[in-house]
């Protein structure tokens, strides 16, 4: 029972704040593919990559291991904003963000108008 206890812990460690990770790719979280060929729902390892954009050219990105994206407003804002207070009046993004958290941070937080739509 001790090579499985600590086999448990080891994964526990490496969880951090996800529930999965690759066995090949640790960093890497399971996540449901948009392209799966044969419809059956396969999860995958992979990253969630979050780009901000104005007028049609990209100013930010930042890589998440959360698979959705209502978790990782909230963060990739954060930084965005840190880095330039005053990098927008306004955040516009789709109904994938919507919660209730994310809409408080905004106004709270960073004082600015929001569009979330569907």
């Amino acid at each position: 029972m001790i090579p499985r206890k600590k086999k448990y812990e080891v994964a526990n460690d490496t969880f951090g704040d996800r529930n999965s990770f690759s066995k090949t790719d640790t960093d890497a979280t399971f996540m449901s593919m948009k392209e799966d060929p044969m419809k059956n729902g396969q999860l995958k390892p992979g990253y969630n990559l979050q780009v901000a954009s104005q007028n049609q050219f990209a100013l930010y990105y930042d890589v998440f291991q959360r698979p959705t994206d209502t978790r990782t407003l909230i963060p990739f804002l954060t930084d965005i904003f840190n880095e330039s207070p005053h990098a927008a009046d306004y955040v516009v993004a789709d109904a994938g963000y919507g919660s209730e958290m994310n809409y408080q941070f905004i106004t709270d937080s960073l004082n600015v108008d929001y569009l979330m739509y569907v």
